[in-house]
């Protein structure tokens, strides 16, 4: 007995078959977004009438000083109690910049000593 051309021979070898598809497409996806900015990014760092490629974000520098049973003291930085952040407005890190939108979220974070 033979099997029939229309069904599969193993279940389990299209589900892969059909996964690993899903993988390569997700991971080109990827690719070609992280390309894209890159090339958005260094447009506009070359010809600066496009648009900004870089920015700050202002920030109140906070420390974290860890004390006795596990608690945790927050001081204002005396030495240097602001700070503008370089960044660079793309959605991933480009020029060793990390993206504004990420900073703009995490300039509260306290740093921790």
């Amino acid at each position: 007995m033979t099997p029939s051309p229309t069904a599969p021979a193993n279940p389990s070898s299209s589900l892969r078959a059909i996964f690993r598809s899903a993988l390569l497409t997700a991971i080109a996806l990827l690719v070609l977004i992280y390309l894209c900015d890159s090339l958005w990014f260094q447009l506009r760092l070359h010809f600066p009438s496009v648009g900004r490629a870089t920015g700050s974000v202002h920030r109140l520098r906070l420390l974290a000083i860890p004390g006795k049973a596990n608690k945790v003291q927050y001081q204002i930085d005396a030495i240097q109690p602001e700070e503008d952040v370089p960044c660079a407005h793309s959605l991933f890190p480009h020029a060793s910049l990390r993206p504004c939108w990420y900073l703009t979220r995490h300039a509260n974070d306290p740093i921790p000593m």
